[in-house]
C-alpha cells in the first residue's frame, strides 16, 4: 500500500520523498535460544543524500493517508527495488542484535508488512519539512535541484472488492482487517484475490460455554525432506518430548498449529506450541456460529513462514536440532482454517482444555501490529 503524510496548510508546492516502510515480528534461531523482536522501521526509497534516511517514529505518531489521484503534489520517483528494501531490513535487524557474533541457524520474519510511505517537503535554496515547516538538511546545489526525479501524476487507485456471497448472493460482513470473510447465509469462507473472492475450506470447533469467542487458527498438515519426520510419533521422538509415545501416534499425521492472527512474538511462540502439542481433533463443522469470530490478519503464506521456528522451539535438547534447521525443509501438504471457542472471562480469553489464555488487550495490540 501507498501512504502519505498530510501537511498541514501547505502554503508551497509539495514534494513527496519515498520512503519504504517495515513492520513486523522477526524471530531467530541463535545461541540454542529463540530471540524475537517487532519491528517498524523506515528508509529513504531514492538516492537523496541530503535527506534524513529514516522517518524516525513519524509512521506511529502521525496519521497515515491513503495516495490517490486526488493528492496534490509532485512526486519523487522509488529508486530502490523491494529486494534491497529487505536487504536493508535485515541489516537492521543484525545490527541491534545482541548476539550477532554468533551464529543464526534461522531467521524468519513472520507477519511482515512493506509499505512505502511519502514524506511531504517544499524546496526553496534548500529542503524545508512541510509538516512542521522548518529547514533540514543542508543548502541544495542548483544541479541537487534539476536532477530530481519525478512520477508523472499518480493514477494510483484503492480496488474494492463486493462482498456479496458468490454462493447465496447474501451480504457479508466483517473486521476492516479480516483476510477472511465469512457468509452465515451458506456457511461458507472466502478470502479477496486478483479475481475477487475465493473460497477456502475451513472448520468450526463449536463451543459449549456462554460468553463465546471464536479464535482463528490455521492447521497446517506438511511434508519434510527429512525422511524420519511424517507422523507426529516420529515429530515426538526427533524433538525429544518428554511425553510417552502413543501407538496412534506413529499413524496420526503431524499438523502444526498457528494462530490465523498477530500478536505479541513471545505469545505467538506460547500458543503454537501448546495448540500445536495437544493436536486438537477437528470435525467438518462449518456452520458458522452466532458468536464473535475475531477476524483473520495472519495470512497461511506468513503462519507457514513460523513453521521451522515452531520446530526449532518445540525442541527439548535444542543443541542438538538447532544445528540441523538450514538443512530441513518442510511444505504444506495441506491447509484448514479452525475457529476455536476461547471463553470470555475478565479480561482473558480462556481453553480450558489447551490451558491456553489470552490477554483481551494483547489481541487488540496485535491488529496493530
Amino acid at each position: 500500500m501507498r501512504y502519505y503524510l498530510q501537511p498541514p496548510n501547505p502554503s508551497q508546492e509539495i514534494v513527496y520523498i519515498p520512503y519504504w516502510r517495515f513492520k513486523g515480528a522477526v524471530f531467530s534461531c541463535q545461541n540454542i535460544k529463540i530471540n524475537h523482536k517487532i519491528l517498524d522501521t523506515s528508509f529513504i526509497a531514492a538516492n537523496l543524500p541530503f535527506l534524513p534516511s529514516s522517518l524516525g517514529i513519524r509512521p506511529q505518531a502521525l496519521k497515515l493517508k491513503i495516495v490517490s489521484p486526488e493528492a496534490e503534489g509532485k512526486f519523487i520517483r522509488i529508486q530502490t527495488p523491494v529486494k534491497k528494501a529487505f536487504e536493508f531490513m535485515e541489516k537492521q535487524y543484525e545490527k541491534h542484535n545482541p548476539l550477532k557474533q554468533r551464529a543464526i541457524m534461522h531467521k524468519a520474519f513472520i507477519g511482515e508488512t512493506l509499505s512505502m510511505i511519502y514524506a511531504p517537503v517544499f524546496i526553496k535554496e534548500r529542503v524545508y519539512d512541510a509538516i512542521l515547516n522548518r529547514p533540514i538538511g543542508r543548502p541544495l546545489k542548483n544541479a541537487e535541484i534539476e536532477s530530481l526525479s519525478y512520477i508523472s501524476r499518480p493514477d494510483w487507485q484503492v480496488k474494492f472488492i463486493s462482498t456479496l456471497c458468490p454462493d447465496c448472493g447474501w451480504d457479508i460482513e466483517g473486521e476492516k482487517d479480516s483476510l477472511i470473510i465469512l457468509c452465515k447465509h451458506c456457511n461458507t469462507a472466502w478470502k479477496a484475490s486478483l479475481t475477487g473472492l475465493k473460497k477456502i475450506d475451513f472448520s468450526i470447533i463449536k463451543g459449549v460455554e456462554n460468553n463465546i469467542v471464536y479464535l482463528p487458527f490455521w492447521r497446517i498438515m506438511v511434508d519434510s525432506n527429512e525422511h524420519d519426520i511424517s507422523t507426529f510419533g516420529d515429530f515426538a521422538r526427533k524433538v525429544n518430548l518428554p511425553m510417552i509415545i502413543k501407538k496412534d501416534w506413529e499413524t496420526q499425521p503431524l499438523y502444526f498449529w498457528v494462530p490465523g492472527f498477530k500478536i505479541q512474538p513471545s505469545i505467538f511462540l506460547n500458543t503454537c506450541k501448546r495448540m500445536t502439542l495437544f493436536q486438537p481433533k477437528v470435525d467438518t463443522n462449518t456452520t458458522v456460529p452466532n458468536a464473535f469470530a475475531y477476524p483473520v490478519t495472519l495470512p497461511s503464506t506468513e503462519a507457514m513462514e513460523s513453521i521451522k521456528v515452531q520446530f526449532a522451539n518445540l525442541a527439548v535438547v535444542k543443541k542438538k536440532i538447532f544445528p540441523l534447521l538450514p538443512f530441513i525443509n518442510f511444505a504444506a501438504s495441506n491447509i484448514l482454517l479452525v475457529y476455536y471457542p476461547f471463553t470470555k472471562k475478565g479480561s482473558e480469553l480462556i481453553q480450558r482444555s489447551i490451558n491456553i489464555s489470552i490477554n483481551k488487550n494483547a489481541l487488540q495490540f496485535g491488529r496493530v501490529l
